[in-house]
């Protein structure tokens, strides 16, 4: 594993500049690989919609060291879980308000600043002690992106939008359509993503979304877009092999 340096990634994305990505939701370390290699300037290991698997994270996470990891809820004891194994950019979902936006970002951050906890030493992080200066750096290290998914996120966006330590806002056009009883293709939500986009950037924070057509919504904004998903994108070329 890696010691030392700043998270590339947390840098580039407070450059502003245009980032795409893959979301990574096939398990094992070849996958990831493959997908690391492939050029994304980001890659996205999905524990929420894909398999939440400690042992088959850490090996993702050696085939791609510098992915982000997705955890499957913003529960402390995940975030730590997440973190422990390597990660330095974390995607929490299902962020509904500035206190759960608050509360990602500690989990993330070792005291006094956040509630993380000091085991370090004995994880992977730590290169399992042999990297004595990896609590030292990681709260300046660590990356948040917290995901607005639903009606009471896009009210609270400003505030979320707030939160110190919050690096990226990331829209979740799915849910948002589930959450208003529509679908993503509906006028109605493509107006709320736009709008949502609008304000998230206006705040000052990246805006990032996972749809279809990435360069519509780069024109509308946003500058952390997901091109798919490697296991949608291994299905229909398959598909289209046959």
């Amino acid at each position: 594993m890696r010691r030392g340096g700043m998270n590339a990634l947390k840098q580039r994305l407070a450059s502003g500049a245009v980032l795409r990505g893959l979301w990574q939701n096939l398990p094992g370390p070849e996958a990831a690989e493959i997908a690391a290699a492939a050029g994304f300037d980001w890659l996205v290991l999905d524990g929420e919609h894909g398999p939440w698997d400690p042992t088959d994270l850490r090996r993702r996470l050696i085939a791609a060291p510098d992915a982000i990891v997705r955890v499957p809820v913003g529960e402390a004891w995940v975030i730590k879980q997440a973190l422990d194994l390597g990660a330095k950019t974390l995607l929490v979902p299902m962020v509904d308000t500035p206190d759960q936006a608050a509360a990602a970002v500690a989990a993330a951050r070792y005291p006094p600043a956040g509630t993380r906890g000091m085991g370090a030493f004995v994880a992977r992080a730590g290169a399992y002690g042999a990297d004595p200066g990896y609590p030292a750096r990681a709260n300046a290290e660590i990356s948040v992106w917290v995901q607005a998914e639903s009606r009471a996120a896009l009210t609270a966006l400003e505030a979320i939008c707030a939160v110190d330590g919050v690096d990226c806002v990331f829209l979740g056009p799915a849910d948002l359509a589930g959450d208003m009883g529509l679908t993503p293709s509906d006028a109605a939500v493509l107006t709320a993503l736009e709008d949502a986009i609008v304000r998230i950037r206006a705040a000052g924070r990246p805006a990032g979304i996972f749809a279809a057509n990435p360069d519509r919504w780069i024109a509308a904004g946003a500058n952390v877009v997901a091109m798919g998903s490697d296991g949608m994108v291994l299905a229909s070329g398959l598909r289209a092999l046959l």
